[in-house]
């Protein structure tokens, strides 16, 4: 059997729920970003930066649960949260159809399909809600696995930024993805 086979049949059951102000594991999914941020060195922030404590993660559910289309997912197995996806839809009126996604599995529950689960669980949410049509995300160039569930989900690269990213002295390209949720993608133009 291969690692990631055994892996995925270690994992407990997984239940997708939505992250709300309300969610009654604040502490313990501040915890699990906590862990995300700190086992990756492929966030454009620091994690004091965006949740300096779960009260910040308590206004952050907040802000989102008021956008329309807006998404907050949290995958727990056993209760806990081990894994989270955002889809924050954009405000400026004419770009409200458009949303940026992240992503994240705790560093114990990588590699097992968690991800891959949340991804297909946030998409067919916003194909049934028909208010997201296109959902953009950054991810770094060097991050192979992320990039290959991306595309596995029907995310196309639009383009590579170079030196988007400075991890100390250090420069890393980041790549532009985009898919269509609900609507058909456009023909390109020949």
């Amino acid at each position: 059997m291969s690692d990631r086979k055994s892996r995925q049949a270690d994992t407990p059951s997984v239940e997708i729920v939505a992250g709300t102000p309300e969610y009654p594991r604040l502490p313990e999914l501040h915890a699990l970003i906590a862990d995300v941020y700190a086992t990756s060195d492929t966030m454009s922030e620091s994690f004091a930066e965006r949740y300096p404590d779960p009260a910040a993660l308590a206004g952050e559910l907040a802000a989102i649960s008021c956008l329309p289309g807006a998404l907050f997912l949290v995958a727990e197995a056993a209760g806990q949260p081990c894994g989270y996806l955002s889809v924050k839809p954009r405000r400026a009126s004419r770009l409200r159809h458009t949303a940026d996604l992240q992503l994240g599995v705790g560093s114990a529950q990588r590699r097992r399909g968690l991800g891959r689960r949340l991804l297909a669980d946030a998409l067919a949410r916003l194909a049934a809600g028909r208010v997201i049509e296109i959902v953009y995300l950054m991810v770094r160039a060097d991050h192979g696995a992320a990039i290959a569930l991306y595309a596995s989900a029907g995310f196309e690269r639009l383009a590579t930024l170079q030196r988007d990213t400075r991890v100390g002295e250090r420069y890393f390209d980041g790549v532009l993805m985009r898919r269509f949720v609900g609507v058909p993608a456009p023909v390109a133009e020949r």
